[in-house]
């Protein structure tokens, strides 16, 4: 069973602080987008000139919108009808229109997001680059914060769909592996619910004797917030 690194939310946010900006948005607003179960990189905010317009001016994803609003400390101000969420960039046809998620709801959560990182003490805005890392000094951070976690027999797996839909696995990289994998593009991981990734205790498994009995996936969001800021450089 999963032992919680965090005791509130509170405590949670105030560790999110220390971390890197984006990543702190990427947690904030792909957290708040779950029930989506879609990435805050694969949606976007597109304008057109007027409400009655047809000229899309501005896409954006909703990702790079929350983080610029973060680092110019203001939340937006959008306007229904010459603003809206899609599934594609530069589109505004009503098949593109993200159900679930309106111009409102979004600015809603940015604004949520822009108060809860701005609020003394504030976030740093800079973007620090992660320190390099051997995988003997990853695997001590690891146990540090996972005692008890067999690091030789967790996998990090994902998922994608064949040419018929179904579900297939598309990599499997022991946890220490993966996110080394991430470190050295200078990259932190963000990992939202849904099917396109598992922890497991084998490689290139999916059988439900193999799910892993201590961590899921969401878990490594936390792990990640207790070991960033130890990376940054």
């Amino acid at each position: 069973m999963y032992a919680p690194l965090f005791a509130s939310y509170s405590q949670r946010l105030a560790a999110l602080k220390k971390t890197r900006v984006d990543f702190a948005v990427q947690v904030l607003l792909g957290e708040a987008l779950e029930e989506l179960e879609t990435s805050p990189y694969h949606l976007y905010l597109n304008a057109r000139d007027t409400i009655a317009g047809t000229e899309v001016v501005s896409s954006v994803t909703l990702f790079d919108e929350a983080l610029a609003c973060v680092q110019r400390q203001v939340g937006p101000t959008y306007t229904q009808g010459t603003h809206q969420i899609f599934s594609k960039r530069y589109s505004f046809a009503p098949e593109d229109r993200i159900k679930g998620l309106d111009v409102i709801g979004f600015e809603k959560i940015v604004m949520d997001i822009v108060s809860s990182l701005t609020e003394e003490p504030s976030i740093d805005l800079s973007r620090p680059a992660l320190r390099s890392l051997a995988v003997e000094d990853l695997e001590s951070i690891l146990k540090s914060h996972l005692p008890g976690v067999g690091l030789n027999e967790t996998y990090v797996t994902g998922f994608g769909s064949d040419d018929l839909g179904g579900r297939i696995i598309t990599s499997s990289r022991k946890l220490v592996d993966y996110l080394l994998a991430h470190f050295d593009d200078d990259d932190i991981p963000f990992h939202a619910k849904g099917g396109h990734q598992a922890v497991y205790t084998q490689a290139f498994s999916e059988e439900a004797t193999h799910i892993h009995p201590q961590l899921t996936i969401a878990h490594l969001n936390d792990l990640l917030i207790r070991i960033v800021p130890d990376l940054l450089s």
